[in-house]
Order: C-alpha cells, then sequence, then structure tokens
C-alpha cells in the first residue's frame, strides 16, 4: 500500500514539474532589438519561430502614464545576451528597454516611452515568422510612381535629426573581502534603466555597470543611390550606380573655373571617393573630374574646365546614371534607340505660390534640365513630335502659360519657360520614364507679401469674396439663387466696412463668375490683412438649418471664432458651429481666411428668411462687426 502511494505522488510532482515544460515547448529566443526610424518601427528578432504559431498571438500591450509609456510581456521567451536600452533625443519615442522579466516562468519584458502628448492608442502589435512587430505610426508611404531626379530644396525630409544611444549591462565583480563602495550614479542608472529586471546578481560581489554606446548611423537610411563607378565617356563624365539618382541645381566656382554638383542621398563607394580623372583621355582636354562624399548623405561631383558653364547633365531612362558632358561635344542623336513624342500635358495649381506641370509621352524619354538665375530648361532629346494647338490650349490660362517648345537639330525638343532667381524647382520621372513632374514654388512673392504686411502698408484691408456668380449659380430652391444672396450681403458688409473707415475689396463686384484660383490670386495680389467668403449652404434634406463659420489654418481660427460669435448674436437661427474645412478659398490664401455659411436655401423656413430685408441686414451687420472686433484687437 506504501508503495502505491509512493508511486502515486511521484507521477502528481511530475505532472507539475515537467509537463507544463513538454506543453509550453522550446521557449523563443529573442536575439536583438532594433528601431526603423523611416517607419516608426520597433521589431525584435528572435532566432527561430515558437513551436506553437499561436504563442504570439495573446501578447497584449499595457497602457500607462506618468510617464507615458507602454510595455508588453513575451511569456516563454528568453533573451540571449544583455538586457538592451534605447535612448531618443527629437523623437516621439523616449527610450525602448528590453530585458529578462522573469526567469521562472520565462518572460520578456519590453518597455517604451514615449513624449507625454504623444498618443498611443493607435500602436498596433502583430508578429511574424516568430519576430514582433510594433507599429508606433503609419509608414510614410510616397508616390511610387514618380521618383524625384532634381529638388533645389536645401532642406531634405527624408532624414531626421534622431540621436540613439545604446546601453547594455557588463558585469564588474568586487573581491568579497573589499570595501569599495559602489557609486551611486552607477546604480542610480540600473535602478531607472531595469528596475523590474531579475537576472541574478551574487550575493552583493557582482555589480552591474551601465555601458552606453552611440549607434545613430545605424539607426537611419543612409542613401538611395549607392555609386560604385565613375568614368569617362566621349568626352564626359558617366556616372553610375544602383537605387534612384537626385541632383540639385549645378553651381559654378573659380579660381580653377569649376563645375559642381550636388547629389543628395547618395553614397560613394569608398575606393573611389576623389579619384580624380582626365575626361578626354586622348588628349583632345584638359578637363578633369571627380567624386567626393561630400556629406554623409550627399556626394559632390567636381569638373574642372576652362569652361565650366557648356556641361550638362543627361538623366537616363532608368534613372540609375548620369551623364555629364561638355555640350559642344555632345551628340544627342546617338542617347537613344527609340523615338518618343508628347502625348498629353496637365497643370495643376497646387496652392497660391506653387505649380505642378506633367508631361506624358509616348514612350521613355533622354532629357537634361538646365537651370539659370531666370530660366528652366529641358531639353528633351529623343522626343521627335507635339501638339502645339493642345499644349497651348491646356497652359493658356495657367502659371506655365510662357512654357515654350522648340525643335532641336535632326529631333529632340527643348522646353523653356522664365522663372525669378529665387524660385525652388523639383522635378520627378516616373518609373517608366514616360512622364516628367515639374514642380516650381514662387517665393519672391511670398516675400514680398511677407514684407508688405510687416510694414503695415495695407493695414485695416479686408478682401470680400461672394460665393459663385455668373455662370455658377451655386444651390438653387423655389427660383432663389445662392450668387445673388451672397453678392447683395458681400455689398453690404463693403458698405458697413468703408462707412467706418476700413478699406475692402471684393473678387467681384456683379453677376459675373470668377474661378476660385482668380480668387485667391486677387486676394494675394491685394495683400489684405483678413480674407472673408460669404456663401449659402444647402442640403438633400429639407430640415437642416443655421450657420457654420469655416477655416482651415489654425492662424484664421481666431477670425471664425470672433464672426461666428456675433453671427450667433445678430441672426436667430440654429448654431452649428466652427468647422475645419478644406474649402479651396480659405486653403490656398496666406492670410487669415473663413467662409461663412449663413443659412440653408434647401430649408423653406430659412429660404425665406435669407431673402428677407430683416435677415439681410442682419447677417450682414454681424460680418462686418465681426471683422471689425478682430481687427481692433489684432
Amino acid at each position: 500500500m506504501k508503495r502505491i502511494f509512493f508511486l502515486i505522488t511521484l507521477f502528481i510532482i511530475f505532472i507539475q514539474t515537467f509537463l507544463p515544460v513538454f506543453a509550453e515547448g522550446e521557449p523563443l529566443k529573442i536575439m536583438s532589438l532594433h528601431y526603423d526610424d523611416s517607419s516608426s518601427i520597433v521589431y525584435l528578432t528572435s532566432k527561430e519561430p515558437p513551436s506553437d504559431p499561436k504563442a504570439l498571438s495573446d501578447i497584449k500591450i499595457v497602457k500607462l502614464s506618468n510617464p507615458n509609456r507602454i510595455y508588453f510581456d513575451i511569456e516563454n521567451a528568453v533573451l540571449i545576451g544583455e538586457k538592451k536600452q534605447l535612448i531618443f533625443e527629437k523623437s516621439n519615442v523616449k527610450e525602448i528597454r528590453l530585458a529578462q522579466f522573469e526567469t521562472n516562468p520565462d518572460i520578456v519584458r519590453v518597455v517604451i516611452t514615449f513624449e507625454e502628448d504623444f498618443d498611443t492608442s493607435k500602436i498596433k502589435l502583430f508578429s511574424i515568422d516568430g519576430n514582433i512587430i510594433v507599429q508606433i505610426s503609419k509608414p510614410q508611404i510616397g508616390n511610387d510612381y514618380f521618383n524625384t531626379i532634381y529638388d533645389e530644396n536645401t532642406v531634405n525630409p527624408i532624414y531626421s535629426n534622431i540621436v540613439a544611444n545604446s546601453q547594455f549591462i557588463q558585469k564588474v565583480t568586487i573581491p568579497a573581502s573589499s570595501q569599495v563602495k559602489i557609486p551611486a550614479s552607477v546604480m542610480d542608472d540600473i535602478q531607472r534603466a531595469f528596475e523590474n529586471s531579475t537576472l541574478p546578481n551574487t550575493d552583493g560581489k557582482t555589480y552591474d555597470s551601465t555601458v552606453s554606446v552611440d549607434i545613430s548611423s545605424k539607426l537611419k537610411l543612409r542613401t538611395k543611390y549607392f555609386i560604385d563607378q565613375y568614368l569617362p565617356k566621349d568626352g564626359g563624365l558617366l556616372v553610375s550606380g544602383l537605387g534612384q539618382i537626385t541632383t540639385a541645381k549645378m553651381f559654378y566656382l573659380k579660381e580653377p573655373n569649376r563645375t559642381v554638383i550636388d547629389l543628395p542621398n547618395a553614397y560613394l563607394e569608398k575606393d573611389i571617393r576623389n579619384k580624380e580623372i582626365n575626361l578626354c583621355p586622348d588628349g583632345s582636354c584638359k578637363d578633369t573630374a571627380k567624386i567626393g562624399q561630400f556629406e554623409y548623405n550627399k556626394a559632390r561631383i567636381v569638373i574642372t574646365s576652362d569652361k565650366p558653364d557648356k556641361y550638362m547633365p543627361i538623366y537616363s531612362q532608368d534613372g540609375q546614371s548620369l551623364f555629364v558632358i561638355d555640350s559642344d561635344k555632345l551628340d544627342h542623336t546617338q542617347l537613344a534607340n527609340n523615338i518618343s513624342n508628347i502625348n498629353k500635358v496637365f497643370v495643376r495649381k497646387i496652392d497660391s505660390r506653387t505649380n505642378e506641370l506633367i508631361l506624358s509621352f509616348s514612350s521613355p524619354v533622354v532629357h537634361s534640365i538646365l537651370r539659370t538665375d531666370n530660366s528652366l530648361n529641358f531639353f528633351l532629346f529623343n522626343v521627335k513630335s507635339y501638339n502645339e494647338m493642345d499644349i497651348i490650349k491646356t497652359l493658356g490660362n495657367s502659371y506655365y502659360k510662357q512654357f515654350t517648345l522648340s525643335l532641336l537639330p535632326k529631333i529632340g525638343v527643348r522646353a523653356a519657360m522664365p522663372i525669378n532667381k529665387d524660385d525652388i524647382v523639383k522635378v520627378e520621372q516616373s518609373l517608366d520614364s514616360k512622364a516628367l513632374k515639374i514642380t516650381i514654388i514662387r517665393t519672391q512673392q511670398q516675400t514680398k507679401t511677407e514684407k508688405v504686411l510687416k510694414k503695415g502698408a495695407i493695414k485695416d484691408k479686408v478682401v470680400l469674396d461672394a460665393g459663385h456668380g455668373g455662370s455658377d449659380y451655386g444651390a438653387i430652391r423655389e427660383g432663389i439663387n445662392e450668387k445673388d444672396i451672397t453678392l447683395d450681403i458681400t455689398q453690404r458688409v463693403e458698405s458697413i466696412l468703408r462707412s467706418k473707415g476700413y478699406k475692402t475689396a471684393l473678387t467681384r463686384k456683379k453677376d459675373t463668375y470668377v474661378s476660385l484660383e482668380d480668387r485667391v490670386t486677387f486676394s494675394e495680389e491685394e495683400t489684405p490683412e483678413i480674407f472673408v467668403s460669404i456663401h449659402v449652404n444647402s442640403a438633400v434634406s429639407e430640415s437642416p438649418s443655421g450657420i457654420e463659420t469655416h477655416y482651415y489654418h489654425d492662424y484664421s481660427k481666431d477670425l471664425a471664432k470672433v464672426v461666428h460669435k456675433h453671427l450667433m448674436k445678430e441672426v436667430d437661427t440654429n448654431d452649428r458651429g466652427l468647422v475645419k474645412s478644406k474649402f479651396y478659398v480659405i486653403n490656398h490664401t496666406t492670410v487669415p481666411a473663413i467662409l461663412c455659411e449663413i443659412g440653408f436655401i434647401s430649408n423653406d423656413k430659412e429660404r425665406n428668411e435669407l431673402v428677407s430685408e430683416k435677415r439681410k441686414k442682419a447677417t450682414a451687420k454681424a460680418i462686418a462687426e465681426g471683422i471689425i472686433e478682430y481687427l481692433k484687437d489684432k
């Protein structure tokens, strides 16, 4: 009987001790901690996937405050190597810690600390083949169809200024007989960084010491173009590599005369840096070229020549090589074995200073970009034909109306347009080389406007914008047109403002059509202190009624608040509040701008009020008084 009892006891002990291990299987081995700055992703790599594919699916994120942080535990996992910690500057993420939280059972804990105002509710956690990924923010994915090949913007948006330190623990052994006192700073560091860790110390004889290593260069992408070769070719310089090449504006230096082209986001093979080559091995010229790593992510081409302004860059169809050659030696008919035509031209006004032009081609195009202080030139070397009338019609009323095309000898087209010295140009090429996107940002107009406003030359000036007009009737109900109501109210507001000594300008003074772009252009040229657009609302249902005041830019919100307050004081209707909306006219103006929806034409009762003398008078008085209060307070 005793023997049976003994066997049963051993069986129970066996079940309790070993069965959980068999059930859990081998622990997940966490190998390393990484942070991808470009996509704001933290990922933990493991040696191999867990034996149970569902083992990582139940990991839960726990959110804590003071400080703002999250943590999650990985059960049945062991950390291979030392505890890890990343400390960040100039980032939403302040710190990432990885440590063996417990050893029985095996639990690895990850703690991520954020800036206090960072929203941790959108953080996502998932696993792929045993690797754990924490998505901190939505990855910024660019337009894959176009790649930048020429950019004059000196600010590089691709790389951040994140500085990161990696901290790991080394063991410092103190002999038992030693009376050495552990420095408080060391212990404080350990306590702060790894307060929850249970990795063993031995009877006070072994202490943890924190060691910091700068790992910034390992966290961020250094380049998107790797140059592995440059050599002389046909009297010019051929640069080739992997990735996507981008050039900046060429400039020139003297003593000696040189052409300089910077390649942002480019990294040069170390073995070929600053190697000077003769561009005319046959002795026909003395021009030389070399490329150096000017900054950690910028390469610089320098060509020394008696006539540096003769050199022009030619971009390959695949965007992976650049040919810089003296234009006097160029036989452009040999650059491509295909013929292309301009199929279509598209223009788009992005805002009051930024305009976009897209050239679409029938087949890949080989081209060059030359920028001077007062012109922008494109050489489309293998383009044979284009529809001149179609292009003129498309560009006629746009910023690009001065864009001209002319034929090159034998084959090819030169496209050119005048621009200002301070304008910023960006050119993008499609992946199939069948399209070029040209974006020009006019800085001179902005500078002029800012100087005028700073001097106060047009103090107390208001641009009033009566919505719709001419062939654009706006909302219509029962024979009543929005365009008539808005013009009436706008003229009343103008009359009140002028009687009080304020300057006004109207985007339209009568029943005429004015495009949204022209309204913005008019306002920018008038350089007012504020812009106010007046509209009438409508809905499918007849029930909605009331007043809304819209703004887009944050600097317009105060104006919206004041005018809306007066509207609700003077007009007896529903208060539909302030609305942040991307209406074109309030989005693209550079001064505080609002759009007032003064009532619903689709509501029978309110429609009758909107055309009444009482409602018109009250509405105009409210808008005018709101404007006056805002300008006085300002």
